[in-house]
């Protein structure tokens, strides 16, 4: 089916009612005057309604959002933020019927609104895709990226020979979403953490991710906002810090930084592999210079940064491009086999 071409005047921002960086990114799209409708997914039902319909291959329709009405046709991007989920539920239902009618709902609003031919920062499809780690890793090192020698697995047999192969160790880290949530609904982050042989056997109860461990002298968070990169370096002083810096927040200095030239043009070719506008990238320096990429983050948190650096213009780059206002990227072919 072919997208819904448009070229309106409006931006969607689809963010949880309290995000920070909904707000910023809210206020700088009404600073340039640019008409912004921000709702959450979860307000289907309550404030947000759709009306859409295909017709000769495309989807027409209507959105509105607290009585503002907005024409599909009329939408200029979608900045995807975050959002939460809907929640479908009325006197009667049980559980697993809440969830399925909630299914239904996500399926059929984020569905429509994403056959919209405009700019989406990013396409919801896209986040998933850059979100599988094993993908990312491969699709790096095509784009010339340097990447910390990497193992996934559950053969005690194989840790082992890969960790022979470390010359400053091995450390575990996550696949999928950083923390576990515990019953009580306590979170529990999971951090980038050393291994020793000892630990090896475990492997063999599922799937375990394994690097060669990086000799960190300063981590850089690099945010790619179209074809604009602005990047952090942040100087960890502790251990901790210095294997994963999110585990000693208090020790952290931010710096801005230029990224040599060769590693951008290598983080661009990998983010607009993935069809992203925005991505957040964390990559690793050693002591003898040389960079590392260890992770893509596709809707990536950075309101924290610009917190620290009030001037380092992150939501203002956003905007910019949400408006319509900076150069938006090509998709390549790097990631066709990811």
């Amino acid at each position: 089916m072919s997208p819904v071409r448009t070229d309106g005047d409006t931006v969607l921002v689809i963010t949880d009612r309290d995000s920070d960086t909904g707000d910023a990114v809210t206020l700088v799209l009404q600073d340039l005057g640019v008409r912004t409708i921000r709702f959450d997914l979860i307000d289907l039902g309550r404030t947000v309604s759709v009306s859409a319909r295909c017709d000769g291959g495309q989807w027409q329709g209507s959105l509105t959002v607290r009585s503002r009405v907005t024409r599909l046709r009329d939408v200029r991007s979608v900045f995807w933020c975050h959002p939460t989920p809907p929640r479908v539920w009325v006197d009667g239902m049980t559980e697993a019927q809440t969830q399925w009618a909630s299914q239904e709902a996500l399926a059929g609003l984020a569905g429509v609104l994403g056959t919209l031919g405009c700019l989406h920062v990013n396409h919801p499809s896209d986040t998933r895709r850059a979100q599988i780690k094993a993908g990312v890793v491969a699709a790096a090192e095509r784009a010339g990226l340097t990447v910390p020698s990497t193992w996934i697995g559950s053969l005690p047999s194989g840790a082992r020979r890969f960790n022979l192969g470390a010359p400053d160790g091995i450390v575990t880290k996550t696949l999928t979403v950083p923390q576990i949530t515990e019953g009580d609904h306590q979170v529990r982050p999971l951090y980038t953490t050393p291994v020793v042989d000892s630990d090896l056997d475990a492997v063999a109860t599922g799937i375990t991710h394994l690097q060669h461990r990086v000799v960190t002298d300063y981590a850089v968070r690099a945010h790619t906002i179209g074809t604009r990169t602005l990047a952090v370096r942040i100087d960890a002083h502790t251990t901790a810090g210095r294997t994963d810096w999110r585990a000693t927040p208090e020790s952290l200095t931010y710096t801005p930084i230029t990224l040599p030239t060769s590693v951008e043009d290598a983080l661009n070719a990998l983010v607009h592999g993935y069809g992203l506008s925005y991505a957040a990238s964390d990559l690793l320096v050693d002591s003898h210079g040389r960079w590392y990429f260890v992770d893509l983050n596709p809707a990536g948190q950075y309101r924290w940064l610009e917190n620290e650096l009030p001037d380092l213009g992150i939501s203002q780059a956003l905007a910019r491009l949400l408006a319509g206002d900076s150069e938006r990227p090509r998709r390549n072919g790097l990631t066709a086999a990811a």
